[in-house]
């Protein structure tokens, strides 16, 4: 009997070890057969990422402002956030509406040919033509958003050596092309 119990024993561990081997092949042949499959939580993973990228990017400032040579901003201690709105850029070489450039400066000065009435003229021809598609525009899309009104804001962003009478050209311009709230935007610290 002790032979016979040896060789069921031998027989239950071939058995054993074919069923390991084939567990061991069915698991290698699962990892390697066909192309790998993406989890759920790794495409959550994914697009949670994505989505706070996006958020972050379109959560900052609606507007950009780059100061440079001819743009040199006031200064000021107001910490009050920038609002999206249509910005009328002066520099001390031109006029921009959304970085768009409108009317050449000469001397800081709008060249008298450019203003309805000459050179005693407020009106700046090119600077309300451009002014008046935005306005359209806004009030197009304010429609189809369900706004009740449009809400004609301009951010001024100057120069600050500016003279007045440019800045008064400039808000009354802006001021027939159905704007009506303006914003002057300064760049936070002290004053130089």
């Amino acid at each position: 009997m002790p032979g016979k119990t040896t060789s069921i024993t031998a027989a239950m561990d071939a058995r054993w070890l074919e069923k390991k081997k084939s567990r061991k092949e069915k698991r290698r042949n699962r990892d390697t057969g066909g192309s790998p499959k993406l989890l759920i939580n790794s495409l959550m993973d994914a697009f949670t990422i994505i989505l706070c990228f996006l958020l972050k990017s379109f959560g900052a400032d609606p507007v950009q402002i780059r100061e440079s040579e001819n743009l040199k901003l006031p200064r000021s201690t107001a910490t009050d956030p920038l609002v999206d709105a249509i910005v009328i850029g002066v520099s001390t070489q031109s006029i921009q509406v959304d970085d768009k450039k409108v009317v050449d400066l000469r001397n800081g000065n709008v060249d008298e040919s450019l203003k309805r009435d000459g050179r005693e003229g407020l009106l700046i021809n090119p600077l309300f033509t451009e002014l008046q598609e935005k306005v359209e525009h806004l009030k197009m899309i304010a429609a189809r958003g369900g706004q009740k009104d449009f809400r004609g804001l301009a951010l001024v962003v100057a120069h600050r050596g500016t003279n007045y009478r440019l800045v008064s050209e400039i808000l009354y311009t802006a001021g027939q092309a159905e704007l009506e709230d303006f914003k002057f935007v300064a760049a936070e610290g002290a004053s130089n």
